[in-house]
């Protein structure tokens, strides 16, 4: 039988599934099990460990979207292995490669749930998004979307994202705008589109469309994202709090700009697949 463990982080749920007894870690198995009414349900999985080790001896893992999609790096998805993992093993400090990037995460209390994790330094480079018929930075650009001309700060911080500030932000703009500017032409490869609000002295209030899951609860990169553009265009500090739909959590950014997220995780449950949907997240047998 397969086993997978349930996380969520501030209502972003992930299922972590080690691949073995012929488990295909992919896109089918990742929409198989992300389904709502006939899989689990999650906005994504974390498949891993691989078996094998990553960049510079990391834990190697593989993240895909509730759709399938490959997804680079998820900050709520690897949270949540690490804490797994350190349940299971006692580390409470891992490197971990998902074949795109690695990333240095920290549980700082097992018990509490509470995990950092190390996001680099955002690139706003309109070639790392990449962002067409940009040069340079990809700051405050004006994109046409529905008719309207948004002012869209793009970067890259293992994700790409295109972040827009505005006084205020409700559902109905982000189920309207949000799929269209994720799959903007000038976005060959889609983004994560945040729309953030400056809600108080260093507070972000934020909602996230992600390209592979459509409108979630909390989203720890996308975040991430918006508080590293409301930073570069002057709007917040080096410490802010970022307050979404499912919860909130810290991001701080030091003298080179390197981010820092903490926040809570929490182990929703641990099972196994029965035998009909683990059939359909394996590998067909050679006859």
């Amino acid at each position: 039988m397969v086993a997978f463990a349930k996380y969520h982080a501030m209502g972003n749920d992930y299922l972590l599934v080690e691949p073995q007894d012929g488990v295909a870690a992919g896109p089918l198995a990742a929409r198989v099990l992300c389904d709502r009414h006939f899989g689990v349900g999650a906005d994504g999985v974390v498949f891993g460990p691989l078996g094998r080790p990553g960049a510079a001896g990391a834990v190697e893992v593989r993240i895909h979207n509730a759709d399938g999609s490959a997804c680079e790096r998820s900050a709520n998805g690897l949270r949540a292995f690490a804490l797994e993992h350190a349940r299971l093993h006692g580390t409470r400090q891992l490197v971990v490669d998902t074949g795109f990037r690695t990333s240095t995460i920290s549980v700082d209390d097992v018990d509490a749930g509470i995990v950092s994790i190390e996001l680099g330094r955002p690139d706003f480079s309109a070639q790392s998004v990449p962002l067409q018929g940009c040069a340079g930075e990809a700051v405050d650009v004006p994109i046409e979307v529905g008719g309207i001309r948004w002012r869209v700060t793009a970067l890259n911080n293992g994700n790409p994202h295109a972040v827009l500030v505005l006084s205020a932000v409700d559902d109905q703009l982000v189920d309207s705008v949000g799929p269209l500017l994720s799959a903007h032409p000038r976005f060959p490869g889609r983004v994560n589109v945040e729309f953030a609000a400056v809600v108080g002295q260093d507070v972000l209030g934020v909602v996230v469309w992600e390209r592979g899951a459509g409108r979630v609860l909390a989203s720890g990169s996308g975040g991430c994202a918006a508080a590293a553009a409301a930073r570069r265009l002057g709007l917040v500090g080096d410490q802010v709090e970022v307050v979404m739909s499912g919860g909130a959590f810290t991001t701080r950014f030091d003298r080179r700009g390197t981010v820092l997220m903490t926040g809570e995780v929490e182990h929703i449950a641990t099972g196994r697949l029965a035998a009909g949907i683990a059939s359909r997240v394996k590998e067909p047998q050679p006859s």
